[in-house]
């Protein structure tokens, strides 16, 4: 399910926003069994807020430095294939009627093999997804997205990693 929003995304849609392309400054640090295959950290060159192609104004996308953001979409043809990676956050209220009141989706290339993970707080509709933690926060009113003992699944091994760290653009 939240996978689909990641693949969506390479997909270079239409965005109902700008975009804030190199506006992004931050990195997150990985912690967890997979690090030996998919690094340590993770610094964020690019950010989508509320795109077209996550289906909510509500989501922030994060991506490295190799995929362009241009007049408010993703250009897939300039993502790197060999080492890459695209986040997708999200956090809702009551009023967004949304299935999970934070959710991330997140795909890491490395070495051309993709590596995808998700979470979803307080799902309702009766997942197994792994919950996010409360030190998740998607701040699109202050431009900041906290990773703070954030943690996600993936999809294939169900090995968790940890996610910390701040993103402001």
């Amino acid at each position: 399910m939240l996978c689909a929003v990641v693949s969506l995304s390479l997909m270079g849609c239409s965005s109902d926003s700008d975009g804030d392309s190199g506006n992004a400054k931050g990195s997150i640090t990985l912690s967890g069994e997979e690090t030996s295959v998919v690094g340590t950290s993770l610094t964020v060159g690019n950010i989508l807020e509320g795109a077209y192609q996550t289906g909510t104004t509500k989501s922030v996308t994060l991506t490295h430095k190799s995929i362009d953001i241009e007049d408010g979409e993703i250009n897939p043809t300039t993502a790197s294939l060999v080492n890459s990676f695209i986040i997708v956050t999200a956090q809702f209220d009551d009023e967004d009627n949304a299935a999970a009141t934070k959710a991330i989706s997140m795909i890491i290339i490395k070495n051309g093999e993709e590596y995808r993970f998700v979470c979803a707080s307080d799902y309702n509709g009766g997942s197994d997804e792994l919950d996010c933690g409360s030190g998740f926060n998607v701040d699109q009113e202050n431009n900041q997205v906290t990773f703070d003992d954030t943690t996600v699944e993936n999809t294939e091994t169900g090995k968790v990693l940890t996610l910390n760290g701040v993103v402001t653009w």
